[in-house]
C-alpha cells in the first residue's frame, strides 16, 4: 500500500480526537493566572509548539494551592502533547505520565480519557506495544462508562492498528469488525471508510488479495459519496497495487491511472510520484519500454521535489533494471549508484531514529528498574516470614505424610483389586480404539478415492484445455478464447476449493485440537460470507435476501461458524439457477440462534439424502452452471457443528430447492 497509508490515517485519527478532548474541557479553576497561561500554551498548541510549552510552563509556576491542582494538570497535558507534535517522545511520556497520575487522583474521567489515549499513541510510536495495548484497552473501558461510541470506536481502531504490527491478524480482524459495527450505528462514512482500509490492509499481509480487493472497492465506493478526493485517489492506488500482487497488470494499470488524474488535482506530490512509479513499473512488466521511460523520468521529478526518497529509491532502481534490460551499462551503472546513495541516506535516517527510539526505551527501562529494586527489598522481607512459616509447618507436613504411608499401605490391596478390574477395562478399550482405527482406514481409502477422482478432473481439464489453446490460440476467435479461459478458472477454483475444504477437515479430525468458543455477531458474520460471493451471485443472477436485524450475539467458535456458513451459501449459489432466489433467516429459539439458507435449486433426491453428511458416501453433484465438488463442504460443516455442540440439518424437495439449517448457541447478557 502507499506508504502503509492504513496506519498513517489511523494515527491521524487518534491526534485529531485527542485534540478534541482536550479543548472541549471546563475550566473552572480558581487561580486566575494559572488558567490565563493554560488558554494561552492551548491556543498556541495548534501553531508553535514551543510557545505552548514556555507558557505552560509559566503558568505552572503559579501553582500552589491544592485546589488548583486540576489546572496544574491541564498543563503536564498541554505539554506532553507539545513534545509529541515535536516527536520527543521521552518528554511526552514524562509529563503524559504526570497528568494521569493527577487525573487519577481526582477521578476526572473525561480528562485521564485523552490521557491514556495520549500514552497509548506514544508506546505504540516507541514500539512498546505491550503498554501501548495496555492504555488502549484502558481507554475504551473509560470511554464505554462515559457512553462516547466515537472514542469507542477510535480504541478499537488502535487496539486492531497494534494487533496488526504485532502480526495478530485475527485479533486485529476482530477490533477492526467490532469498530465497523459502532462506526455503522454513528453512520460516520469516513470512519466506515478507513476500517475497510484496515481490514483490506490486514488480508493483504494474510496474502488474502481478493478478500482484500473486496474491502478496498467498498472504501471507495463511500470515499466517491462523500467526494473525498484525496483518500479515492489513495484508495485506487491501493486497488491498483492489489491488482498487480494479482498478476493482472491490465487492470492495475486502469486503476492507477484513474489515481493519477485525480492527484493532478491534489498537492500530495508523494501520491503523484507513487501512482507514476507504479505506472512505469507495469509498462516494464509489459516490456513496452518507452511508455515505461516517460512515467519514470516524469515520477523521477516530481519525487525529486517532494523529497520522496522511498520512492525515488525504487525509481532509481526500477530505471537501473530499464537500462541493464536496454543493454546501456553506462545508464545503468550512473542509476544504480544513484539507488545506492539514496538507500544509503534513507538507512542512514532509520538509524538516527532507531538511536532516538531506543533513548526513550531506555528511560522506561529506567524507571522499571527503579520499580524492581523496591519490589526485590520486599520481597526479602516476605522470604524472611516465609523460612520462618516455613520451620513452623515442617512438622506438620511430617506427620502428615507418616499418616498417608500408613493408609496407602491399609489400602494397598484394595488398589490392587481396582488395577485387575482397570486391566480388563483397558483390554476392553483396546479392542473399541482397534475397530475405530480398522473404520478410520476404511474412511481414509475413501477419503484418497474422492481426492484423487476430484482432483484429476479440473486439472485434467486445465491441462487439456491450456494444451489446446496454445496449440490453436492463433486459430481462435474472442469468444472461444474467453470460454476456454472461464472453464480454466472455474476448473482451478473448484480443485481449490477442495484443497481448502480437505485441509480444514482433516485438521478437525484432530480431537485434541481445541476449539476457541468467543462471542460474536453473527449478523456480520453472514453479511461478510455473503460480501464475499457477490460476484459469483451477480454472475448467475441470483437475489439474495437476508433481512439483517441490528446485531445479534452468539457464542462459539467465530472461525468455524463462518466455514459454515461459507459452505451452506456456497452450495446454494452452485444448486440454485439462474435468475433464482436465495433467503438468509434468523430465528430465536429458547437459548440458541437458528440460522437458515434457503435456495430455490435442484433439490436433493429421496436416495441421496443420507449420503448428504458421510464420508465414505463418495456423494457429489454438479451443480446448474456445471460447477463441481468434492462433496467434502458439507461433510465439514458437520464436523465442525458437532465441536461447537450445535445441530445441523436440512429440508429438500426435488425441483424446488433445498433448505439447510444450523443452530448455535446465544450469547446471553452477562457474557
Amino acid at each position: 500500500m502507499y506508504l502503509n497509508l492504513a496506519t498513517k490515517s489511523i494515527l491521524l485519527a487518534v491526534l485529531l480526537c485527542l485534540g478534541t478532548a482536550l479543548f472541549s474541557q471546563n475550566n473552572t479553576e480558581k487561580t486566575d493566572k494559572g488558567v490565563a497561561f493554560y488558554k494561552k500554551a492551548s491556543a498556541y498548541l495548534l501553531t508553535n509548539t514551543d510557545s505552548a510549552i514556555k507558557y505552560a510552563n509559566i503558568g505552572l509556576l503559579f501553582i500552589n494551592e491544592k485546589e488548583e491542582q486540576k489546572t496544574k494538570n491541564n498543563l503536564l497535558f498541554i505539554i506532553g502533547k507539545a513534545y509529541q507534535k515535536q516527536n520527543k517522545h521521552k518528554n511526552a511520556l514524562k509529563y503524559f505520565l504526570q497528568a494521569y497520575q493527577g487525573y487519577e487522583s481526582f477521578n476526572d474521567k473525561h480528562n485521564l480519557l485523552a490521557t491514556t489515549f495520549a500514552l497509548g499513541t506514544v508506546y505504540a510510536k516507541t514500539c512498546y506495544y505491550d503498554k501501548a495495548l495496555l492504555y488502549f484497552h484502558q481507554s475504551l473501558f473509560l470511554s464505554i462508562d462515559l457512553k462516547d461510541t466515537m472514542q469507542q470506536c477510535i480504541s478499537l481502531i488502535n487496539l486492531g492498528t497494534v494487533d496488526y504490527v504485532l502480526k495478530e491478524y485475527n485479533s486485529a480482524l476482530k477490533n477492526y469488525e467490532k469498530a465497523l459495527v459502532i462506526a455503522t450505528k454513528l453512520n460516520s462514512e469516513i470512519n466506515i471508510a478507513h476500517i475497510f482500509r484496515c481490514i483490506s490492509g490486514t488480508y493483504s499481509s494474510m496474502n488474502e488479495d481478493k478478500i482484500a480487493l473486496t474491502y478496498q472497492k467498498q472504501a471507495l465506493e463511500v470515499y466517491k459519496r462523500t467526494k473525498n478526493k484525496y483518500y479515492e485517489a489513495v484508495v485506487m492506488a491501493d486497488i491498483g497495487d492489489t491488482y498487480k500482487n494479482l498478476h493482472n497488470n491490465s487492470f492495475a494499470l486502469k486503476y492507477f491511472e484513474k489515481a493519477y488524474l485525480i492527484s493532478t488535482n491534489l498537492d500530495d506530490l508523494f501520491l503523484k510520484s507513487h501512482i507514476l512509479f507504479n505506472i512505469g513499473n507495469l509498462y516494464i512488466l509489459d516490456r513496452n519500454y518507452e511508455k515505461a521511460k516517460e512515467y519514470l523520468y516524469r515520477a523521477e521529478r516530481i519525487a525529486i521535489s517532494a523529497e520522496n526518497k522511498i520512492t525515488l529509491k525504487n525509481i532509481y532502481e526500477s530505471f537501473y533494471r530499464y537500462y541493464s534490460i536496454q543493454k546501456n551499462y553506462q545508464q545503468a551503472l550512473e542509476y544504480y549508484k544513484r539507488f545506492k546513495e539514496t538507500n544509503d541516506s534513507i538507512y542512514s535516517k532509520e538509524s538516527r531514529d532507531k538511536v532516538a527510539e531506543l533513548e526513550v526505551k531506555y528511560a522506561i527501562q529506567e524507571k522499571e528498574n527503579e520499580n524492581q529494586i523496591l519490589h526485590q527489598r520486599n520481597e526479602i522481607q516476605q522470604l524472611i516470614i516465609n523460612k520462618q512459616i516455613y520451620l513452623r509447618n515442617t512438622f506438620i507436613y511430617i506427620s502428615i505424610i507418616i499418616t498417608l504411608l500408613v493408609i496407602f499401605i491399609i489400602f494397598r490391596y484394595l488398589i490392587k483389586q481396582r488395577a485387575n478390574k482397570m486391566l480388563t477395562e483397558k483390554n476392553e478399550l483396546i479392542n473399541h480404539q482397534k475397530n475405530n482405527l480398522e473404520e478410520a482406514y476404511a474412511t481414509k481409502d475413501k477419503l484418497f478415492a474422492i481426492i484423487t477422482h476430484d482432483l484429476k478432473n479440473p486439472f485434467g481439464t486445465i491441462i487439456s484445455l491450456t494444451s489446446f489453446i496454445e496449440e490453436s490460440f492463433s486459430e481462435m476467435d474472442d469468444k472461444h478464447k474467453i470460454q476456454a479461459i472461464t472453464t480454466i478458472r472455474k476448473s482451478a477454483d473448484s480443485a481449490y476449493e477442495l484443497l481448502e475444504n480437505l485441509t480444514k477437515w482433516l485438521l478437525s479430525q484432530n480431537k485434541n485440537t481445541p476449539i476457541h468458543p468467543s462471542i460474536f455477531d453473527i449478523v456480520v458474520a453472514l453479511q461478510t460470507i455473503v460480501t464475499l460471493y457477490k460476484i459469483e451471485t451477480e454472475n448467475k443472477n441470483i437475489e439474495v435476501f437476508f433481512e439483517k436485524p441490528s446485531e445479534i450475539y452468539v457464542m462459539a467458535d467465530e472461525q468455524m461458524i463462518k466455514t459454515i456458513i461459507r459452505n451452506l451459501f456456497s452450495n446454494a449459489i452452485k444448486f440454485t439457477p439462474v435468475n433464482g432466489r436465495i433467503t438468509i433467516e434468523l430465528k430465536e429459539i429458547q437459548q440458541e440462534i437458528q440460522v437458515a439458507i434457503k435456495d430455490t435449486g435442484i433439490g436433493i433426491k429421496e436416495g441421496d439424502k443420507d449420503k448428504i453428511f458421510k464420508i465414505g458416501s463418495n456423494f457429489t453433484t454438479i451443480g446448474t452452471a456445471r460447477e463441481k465438488g468434492s462433496g467434502l463442504g458439507l461433510i465439514l460443516a458437520k464436523e465442525f457443528a458437532d465441536r461447537n455442540n450445535s445441530k445441523i440439518w436440512f429440508e429438500t424437495k426435488v425441483g424446488k430447492g433445498s433448505n439447510f439449517y444450523f443452530s448455535v448457541l446465544k450469547a446471553n447478557h452477562d457474557e
